[in-house]
């Protein structure tokens, strides 16, 4: 009597065992022939990404825990762009090189460090079965590649030169350390874009001769070519692969270039002089130690006027209230406040506040 209620039991589990998977199995076909441009959360760790780099196929991916990332193997990525990878198990980094390109990629960690540069993703980089992936976002927006994904294929094709931006604008700035130099270019303050310059980074003259940073000066017109991808930060930041002077500082105005002084802020008056010259008066923040906050500048014919990329404007321009960036020598009254003669003014056209970094 035993043995049969035994058996009958042991019928019935293994009856509910099977009606139990086939149910399941019902379930995860179903997800799985659900939307072919996304992945619901319970099977994405079951589903393959299927991975091409230049038309070549890698390792096969896989979707993040949030089935809205695809991921794809680092090194398999890497080796596919041509870019070096060095493995670092002690605290499982991946430093990546090619040419002026350097990045560095953290196990479990959405901090990407990019030419001097902090960028987050949003997904952090994970190791599985032995291999590191990371985001395929991290493919467009650190590696500057093409990125295309259509249902369970991501396609990555390279085109770095074509990303590069080219900007010009007016230095306003320039930090000479040694580890991490940078030009701030286009705005002062909280405005326009800081350059961060790499070892590989190249500095022309209008002539096209290399130069050096030390030959640079705040108030010269530059036009620079650096990476699509910026910081967050106010001024922005940006990679910087080459930097061409395209105007320089006037030799009649300085005996130096170090002895260029500028201050940004706005116009509290225009005055016509005695000798029908143009006055105006700064108010605002100084661009070097040395230079005041308060100015009146002569304006000549000699001044050159420009917006805040380097392109010339009228006279016109120079109205109460506009936001002005002042370029002018040492040599200056000691009335208060002091007067100089003005070699160059960049008057801001967009209408933006010019504002005191802080």
């Amino acid at each position: 009597m035993n043995n049969n209620m035994k058996k009958v039991s042991a019928l019935m589990v293994l009856s509910m065992a099977l009606s139990g998977g086939a149910a399941y199995a019902a379930t995860l076909e179903t997800t799985q022939s659900s939307s072919t441009t996304s992945v619901a959360v319970d099977s994405a760790l079951s589903t393959s990404v299927n991975v091409t780099v230049n038309g070549t196929a890698i390792t096969d991916g896989y979707w993040n825990k949030d089935g809205k990332e695809a991921m794809i193997a680092l090194r398999d990525l890497t080796d596919a762009l041509g870019i070096e990878l060095k493995w670092n198990k002690e605290n499982k980094s991946a430093e990546l090189t090619k040419g002026n390109f350097w990045t560095l990629v953290m196990a479990d960690k959405d901090q990407y460090s990019f030419n001097k540069m902090l960028l987050t993703l949003g997904t952090a980089p994970q190791i599985t079965d032995g291999k590191l992936f990371v985001p395929a976002s991290f493919a467009d927006k650190v590696l500057h590649t093409q990125v295309t994904t259509t249902g369970n294929q991501v396609t990555i094709s390279s085109e770095e030169d074509v990303k590069n931006v080219t900007e010009r604008g007016v230095i306003t700035g320039i930090n000479p350390d040694t580890k991490y130099p940078s030009i701030h270019i286009g705005g002062a303050g909280t405005e326009g874009l800081v350059l961060n310059l790499g070892e590989d980074t190249v500095i022309k003259s209008a002539d096209g001769k290399e130069i050096t940073l030390t030959d640079l000066t705040i108030g010269m017109t530059v036009e620079a070519v650096h990476a699509p991808i910026m910081t967050m930060s106010l001024p922005p930041q940006t990679p910087t692969y080459e930097v061409t002077v395209v105007d320089t500082v006037a030799k009649e105005s300085v005996t130096k270039s170090e002895d260029v002084l500028g201050t940004s802020g706005t116009i509290e008056n225009v005055r016509t002089t005695k000798d029908q010259g143009t006055q105006i008066e700064i108010s605002g923040f100084r661009l070097t130690e040395t230079s005041p906050d308060h100015v009146i500048l002569n304006i000549s014919e000699d001044t050159k006027l420009v917006n805040q990329k380097g392109e010339a404007i009228k006279a016109e321009e120079l109205t109460k209230d506009a936001k002005v960036i002042g370029f002018y020598s040492p040599m200056l009254t000691r009335s208060l406040p002091p007067i100089g003669n003005a070699w160059k003014v960049v008057v801001d056209t967009s209408g933006a506040e010019i504002v005191p970094f802080q």
